[in-house]
């Protein structure tokens, strides 16, 4: 029996696999390149090394590190030509109270400059109290070439703190750390090294072997020699502690891998829908060339085999052109560094991936045939004879059946979504949307119907004839209607969700970053003796500072400890005068002369007394848990009774103009200040961060919303064309009784106007629910008050339009061609 393939038809399912397999594959090669940039960076950390040896973290005795007879009795050991010693440790930096969570980098020595270690910006460190950071560590502490860092060997000890200045910016290669490019390093001497209390003696050995010597004997040398001096120590070859931190290193981690990740599966979705759409109207259109085999003796074995193979031509055919495409595309995104942290001398393409690829494309068509596929068995031979292939009623049982089903399925769909705020699990969610949409979708052709009798009876009359035809013609035929609605559906869908998911996540984390980082700029560590006075009028004139005050900063002992010791740095605070400097009273608010306010990383529970004790006096204060950007607070009452007249340290807040998002002030104030001394803190960058993080969000909706709708457009104009084809003589019939050309093309243009729009209303209100649920769920109790639930009316309108927009385009040339058929022609046809 001949396959059932006509390839002007099938556009639409080849332009859809096509799509779908090209964006599988970008994401196959990508990852696949980032496994050989993290492979590549594995072998590079050991070096030329033939065995690796790494000491036993539980040794107290040599804290972790291995002692220096193991050094020299592995470099004495037989088969070893040399031994490369591997310094590392870890120190804790630390901000004054309040500005920023403390954080704990490696340290490292002074690197080479070379291969992939670069140094960004200033110089290498030269003697003690001088450090160079990575540019991972200096983001996370908002820090810059001259900015003061201090630092402290524990958490946990109030003293043994020290001071460095950051001399440079380094970006870490594989090749001199175990831990990754991207990590937290401190780069210092071997004299600050010290001050910091990071041993000098080396946590991994590297060690080459001889010419001659083959790895099993290097490693059973190199493990009799370290077993003396340290037996926990372990003993490894080189290839196996590639493949460790291979494993252990976490896959690229960017918004165009999320945005891949997320095309993907979208535009497989939209496609499959799209190809069914396109077999349905094919296996429609030759149901009576179907009835005529079957009355010549086809089986319906023989029929399902036509369609089938049709539909593997036509995935085989797409699954390879668009294979093709996807290597150029993921050669473009690397090339132009569109993917964080990948590099393009690692492009890799495996035929893994496009194998992989070609069959994933396939294997979606063939699942999307496969219900037109069985329709067309269900051709009776009698259509042959009787011309008539479809029942014309629009509300057959099948239909009420399935919107039954469909209510059923939604509010199941809607519950489970429902659940997922309550328990805060955005995984619910998903799984709820995925339910939701398939309701929707079952029960569709009956909201077609729906739609357009009340369309009809809403704006149709005599004075807008084609109007009321077009709804007629879309409820006569819900079922095709409904197929071409259901991908511009997704489509929409998908972009509303992420536009209000959006909307309502900026609206809250605009108050959740205020309240994280309630001071544009901070001036801390201001000592007793300074001139303050003086140096507020300098910050003052500094371009674009608002408003400035000082506030006292103690340093006091509280009883009962807490995890950082007995000793803990408060600000005494007076509401009234800092409320025209910062930005949120979250971490404020319940402030008393008998409260002390802390937040939960000092872990002490909500309500406990506490003594805190001054150089003038005692305060006995209770605890009041809540999080903000102050730290430790008391009132001004307090910190007199525990200072008394005495000076004290103090921080100058600052607040600048517009939303603090301007980093240039806080780099003007440390170009003021440099040197002096001062440890200038600003939430510039966190705001900054947050700002270009919604920036590449609305790229990824945009780009989102930009291939679905192109898979869609191909498909609703080969739907259109299809239209235009099964009805010639309905055309014909038309143009007899007087109806113009413009108006036929108008009737067409219409219907895919009124699909899409119907299409593009519902996407909206179920991405509305859905991006509205996910962040409920998502922030939950995390943003407590801060969380705002946001309808983005504006984006919800543009993308309604640009569905309607999208269905107007793709009716234009089927509408062309169906003015152009003559009334005599098309009245003759049989």
């Amino acid at each position: 029996m001949p396959a059932m393939l006509d390839l002007r038809r099938t556009v639409a399912a080849l332009v859809a696999v096509a799509m779908s397999a090209a964006l599988i594959v970008v994401s196959l090669i990508i990852s696949d390149s980032s496994t050989a940039q993290m492979t590549a960076a594995a072998r590079a950390s050991v070096g030329d090394a033939d065995v690796v040896v790494i000491a036993d973290g539980h040794d107290d005795a040599t804290d972790g590190t291995l002692p220096e007879q193991a050094v020299r009795d592995v470099a004495a050991a037989d088969g070893v030509a040399s031994v490369r010693p591997y310094i590392e440790g870890s120190t804790w930096i630390v901000h004054p109270a309040g500005s920023a969570y403390s954080t704990h980098p490696f340290v490292l020595e002074v690197p080479e400059i070379g291969g992939g270690t670069r140094l960004m910006s200033g110089r290498l460190p030269e003697k003690e109290g001088e450090v160079a950071l990575s540019p991972a560590a200096a983001q996370a502490q908002d820090l810059e070439v001259g900015s003061t860092v201090s630092f402290k060997k524990a958490f946990t000890e109030a003293e043994n703190s020290s001071t460095a200045t950051v001399v440079g910016i380094i970006q870490a290669g594989a090749e001199i750390t175990r831990r990754g490019a991207a990590g937290e390093y401190v780069f210092a001497t071997a004299e600050e090294r010290a001050v910091l209390g990071v041993p000098e003696t080396p946590v991994v050995l590297y060690v080459t072997g001889s010419a001659g010597t083959n790895t099993a004997t290097l490693m059973n040398s190199v493990e009799q020699a370290v077993q003396t001096s340290q037996p926990g120590a372990g003993v490894y070859t080189a290839s196996d502690i590639a493949v460790m931190r291979t494993s252990d290193q976490s896959a690229l981690d960017s918004l165009t891998m999320t945005l891949l990740q997320l095309l993907g599966p979208v535009c497989a979705v939209v496609a499959g829908i799209v190809i069914a759409t396109t077999f349905s109207t094919m296996v429609a259109r030759q149901a009576r060339q179907t009835g005529l085999l079957r009355c010549i003796g086809a089986t319906r074995r023989q029929v399902l085999g036509s369609v089938l193979r049709t539909g593997l031509i036509t995935g085989l055919v797409g699954s390879v052109v668009g294979t093709g495409l996807g290597i150029g595309l993921a050669a473009l995104v690397s090339r132009a560094g569109l993917v964080e942290g990948l590099e393009w001398r690692y492009f890799t393409v495996s035929s893994r991936s496009l194998l992989l690829g070609v069959f994933l494309g396939t294997v979606v068509t063939l699942v999307a045939v496969l219900r037109p596929a069985r329709r067309a068995t269900r051709v009776s031979p009698l259509v042959a004879l009787t011309g008539q292939v479809s029942d014309e009623r629009s509300l057959s049982r099948r239909r009420v059946i399935g919107a039954i089903v469909g209510l059923v399925v939604v509010v199941i769909g809607l519950v489970i979504t429902g659940l997922s705020i309550q328990v805060r699990a955005v995984e619910y969610t998903a799984v709820g949307a995925v339910i939701l949409v398939l309701g929707v979708l079952v029960g569709l052709p009956l909201l077609v119907i729906g739609a357009s009798r009340v369309t009809e009876r809403l704006v149709c009359g005599a004075r807008r004839p084609v109007l009321q035809l077009a709804t007629r013609n879309l409820a006569r035929n819900p079922g095709r209607a409904a197929a071409t609605t259901a991908s511009l559906l997704i489509s929409v869908a998908v972009a509303s969700t992420l536009v209000t998911g959006l909307a309502s996540v900026r609206a809250s984390m605009d108050g959740y970053v205020n309240s994280g980082s309630p001071i544009d700029i901070r001036v801390n560590a201001i000592p007793a003796d300074a001139d303050t006075s003086a140096l507020t009028a300098r910050v003052e004139n500094a371009d674009d500072v608002d408003r400035t005050v000082l506030v006292s900063m103690l340093d006091v002992r509280i009883s009962p400890e807490t995890i950082g010791g007995n000793e803990i740095t408060v600000s005494a605070v007076d509401v009234a005068e800092v409320s025209p400097v910062i930005r949120s009273y979250k971490g404020l608010e319940g402030l008393d002369d008998s409260t002390l306010i802390v937040g939960g990383i000092y872990h002490l529970p909500e309500g406990t007394p506490v003594t805190l004790t001054g150089p003038a006096g005692s305060a006995e204060l209770t605890v009041h848990v809540e999080e903000g950007g102050f730290g430790p607070v008391i009132t001004p009452a307090v910190a007199k009774k525990l200072v008394g007249d005495n000076l004290t340290s103090s921080s100058l807040w600052v607040r600048t103009v517009g939303d603090g998002s301007n980093a240039s002030t806080g780099s003007q104030v440390r170009q003021l200040l440099q040197g002096e001394g001062y440890v200038i803190t600003t939430a510039a960058a966190s705001r900054t961060t947050f700002t270009n993080y919604i920036n590449w969000i609305i790229a990824v909706i945009v780009v989102v919303l930009a291939f679905t709708l192109l898979i869609t457009l191909s498909g609703m104009a080969n739907t259109t064309d299809v239209s235009v084809l099964e009805r010639v003589r309905e055309i014909g019939v038309l143009r007899a009784t007087g109806v113009q050309r413009r108006q036929v093309g108008g009737l067409f243009i219409t219907e895919a106007a009124l699909t899409s729009l119907l299409g593009g209303v519902i996407g909206v209100l179920l991405g509305t629910v859905l991006g509205l649920a996910g962040v409920a769920a998502a922030l939950g109790a995390d943003a407590g008050s801060d969380l705002v639930l946001r309808v983005p009316w504006l984006w919800l309108v543009a993308i309604l339009l640009v569905a309607a927009a999208v269905g107007v385009l793709a009716a234009l040339r089927p509408s062309t061609r169906a003015a152009s058929v003559a009334p005599v022609t098309a009245i003759a046809q049989e």
